[in-house]
């Protein structure tokens, strides 16, 4: 039976100590355990009492269930007991890392709170300060003289590995191209240099989190209190009462159809490598991972389809690795047409004359999705090693830049698919069958003003049927 105490402030307002047992340790001593209520002002009489014994009874069912305790955890706790217990035994590596990248924002805004105590209320607030102007960390660095002397070639790569960034990162570290914070972090403590002495800070004012940006806290933090209630620490998830940001719509780059046709021109003076990857994503409108993640045994050259059975990610600090695709109907299965088949072709012959020149240094085995199979990668280092696909995308923009084509990223050739796809009057069904999206309504909100447009030629040409029908009934 919990015993409620009334306690008078100095001000005169009032609370209570509502104390209830939680047993016994082991020495046979009864453990109390205490909750303050403080009334809203004016709350007297029956009314108190009918909310201070359903105050009282609601904190001996928590204490019986064992949920008041645990949910006295701070939240900086509850999160990483989520990524211990949960995300890094059930999501993606490359998820987790992403995650792993929203923790310091949280802690600042929620992390001391106790898990009981966050409400709707205090979520709003956490997504509205992220939406502030000035949020966004957009400092970049490019490297010091200071720190390229302690950066000699022969060096980077053994530097790269101690501070567990890519050795593309380096390079662009050592060129004086911009890298983050972390990157220059991690550089600057290998190289025993303070950060301010290593790098230059560049600043860019009033930046801000964009809907989207924000929604992924939201994603997170709702999984965060999921699993809290999955686990008794509390009686219900505060995200599902919160308003969730409004999602921003997406910016959507692709090539105008003249700026294909210039690109193709352009990739027969690239590596071979890069431009068959190119192409591949201009062909197939498949991510940059699922690309560089086939294998010869994905493709059939004769029935003239590629299958998408994984994807290569960079990690930081645990490098590339093989995952499952993005979604179950990320897994499928692309009709390529007779350019693409010739193009792999002539790409396989290449590649076997690269292999022949390689050797014994080729490596014969890789490991996939923890299994060691024969290597028969399309894309790899010089030595047969996976590829980093970060590479591409490094490579990408300067390419551009070389040959006068309009600035867009890497994935904007998947854009650039879809958009030629939708154009071509494709049903929106088979799009997104072919882009591997998991609900078609993907594919409709991020190509909705492509739909648009063609809907609108469409109409257009059939008005020109019916003016023609028209004019020649009437002669």
């Amino acid at each position: 039976m919990a015993k409620i105490t009334k306690r008078m402030k100095k001000d005169g307002s009032c609370s209570y100590c509502i104390r209830v047992s939680n047993g016994y340790d082991r020495a046979g001593r009864q453990v109390l355990v205490n909750r303050t209520y403080t009334p809203p002002p004016g709350m007297t009489g029956k009314k108190l009492e009918r909310e201070l014994k359903w105050q009282a009874d609601a904190f001996e069912q928590e204490v019986r269930n064992g949920i008041s305790l645990e949910a006295s955890m701070k939240m900086d706790d509850l999160i990483e007991r989520w990524f211990t217990e949960y995300a890094e035994k059930k999501l993606k590596p490359k998820t987790v890392y992403n995650y792993r990248r929203l923790v310091p924002r949280i802690s600042a805004g929620l992390g001391q709170l106790k898990v009981c105590q966050v409400k709707p209320s205090h979520l709003m607030a956490f997504y509205s300060n992220l939406e502030e102007q000035g949020v966004r960390e957009d400092s970049t660095y490019t490297a010091t003289p200071a720190l390229l002397e302690r950066l000699p070639h022969g060096k980077r790569g053994e530097i790269a590995k101690a501070a567990g960034i890519g050795e593309d990162t380096m390079r662009n570290v050592h060129r004086g191209a911009n890298v983050s914070q972390s990157t220059a972090e991690k550089v600057s403590r290998v190289a025993g240099l303070p950060l301010s002495k290593a790098f230059t800070e560049h600043t860019r004012e009033g930046g801000r989190l964009n809907g989207n940006t924000v929604q992924h806290y939201h994603r997170m933090l709702s999984s965060v209190f999921t699993k809290a209630v999955q686990w008794g620490l509390v009686p219900e998830n505060p995200c599902k009462r919160a308003e969730a940001p409004k999602a921003e719509e997406i910016d959507v780059q692709a090539l105008e159809e003249l700026d294909v046709a210039k690109l193709l021109n352009a990739l027969q003076d690239a590596p071979t490598q890069f431009s068959v990857i190119t192409q591949l994503a201009l062909f197939t409108g498949a991510r940059r991972g699922e690309i560089c993640g086939l294998r010869w045994s994905d493709v059939d050259l004769d029935a003239g389809t590629i299958s998408i059975e994984r994807t290569l990610q960079y990690i930081p600090g645990k490098g590339t690795m093989f995952t499952s695709p993005k979604t179950k109907r990320s897994r499928r299965c692309i009709k390529i047409g007779p350019d693409c088949v010739q193009l792999l072709q002539e790409y396989r012959k290449h590649q076997k004359a690269e292999r022949f020149k390689i050797g014994s240094e080729w490596m014969r085995k890789v490991e996939i999705e923890g299994k060691t199979v024969e290597n028969d990668l399309l894309f790899t280092k010089w030595n047969g090693a996976p590829i980093d696909p970060k590479t591409v995308t490094t490579w990408f923009p300067g390419f551009l830049t070389a040959h006068n084509l309009p600035p867009v990223h890497f994935h904007s050739l998947r854009h650039t698919n879809a958009s030629l796809l939708i154009a071509a009057h494709v049903p929106v069904t088979a799009v997104s069958g072919r882009l591997g999206h998991a609900k078609t309504s993907t594919t409709t909100d991020i190509y909705a003003g492509f739909i648009r447009s063609a809907d609108a030629a469409a109409a257009d040409a059939l008005t020109d049927v019916f003016t023609r029908i028209r004019e020649e009934n009437h002669a």
